[in-house]
């Protein structure tokens, strides 16, 4: 297993902070899909500010992971274990907003159909959200995650 870091969460980029309790912000986070990935790979995709909570997740979007005719590979969308950019490998993924979604055999889009989704709370630290290969991908092939997150502080 390995886990793979957005330019958000390394640093590279800026996560917005709503300016004040209660404000929702909007942020979009993207990041390439490497050729190699493997079942159990995590990709840390999204930063929650601290102080935070995940209002809405607004989509998941993924290319074409899997080539093969017979694709295989499946995707659970959840905040992710220890502080986000924590280069620890033995952090966890849950699958609190998309569990076993099937649109990287295709490419597409998908929203939040589970319940945890909407009931997140805040933490005192920054937090990551993830995306967990959950079953192998027949053929896996490079494309690109993206997901748009609102959260607000509290």
């Amino acid at each position: 297993m390995a886990i793979f870091q957005s330019d958000h969460v390394k640093g590279i980029k800026d996560v917005p902070y709503p300016a004040v309790a209660g404000m929702v912000c909007a942020a979009r986070f993207a990041m390439s899909v490497p050729a190699n990935f493997a079942l159990n790979d995590i990709f840390e995709l999204a930063v929650i500010p601290a102080g935070c909570r995940v209002v809405d997740i607004v989509a998941f979007d993924c290319d074409d992971l899997d080539s093969n005719g017979t694709p295989t590979l499946s995707l659970d969308v959840g905040i992710m274990s220890g502080e986000a950019g924590d280069p620890n490998q033995s952090r966890t993924c849950g699958a609190e907003f998309v569990a076993g979604a099937t649109i990287g055999r295709t490419g597409g889009v998908v929203e939040p159909s589970i319940v945890t989704a909407f009931r997140t709370g805040r933490a005192n630290i920054q937090r990551a959200i993830g995306v967990k290969v959950a079953a192998a991908a027949a053929t896996p092939q490079a494309g690109t995650i993206g997901l748009t997150v609102l959260y607000a502080a509290e």
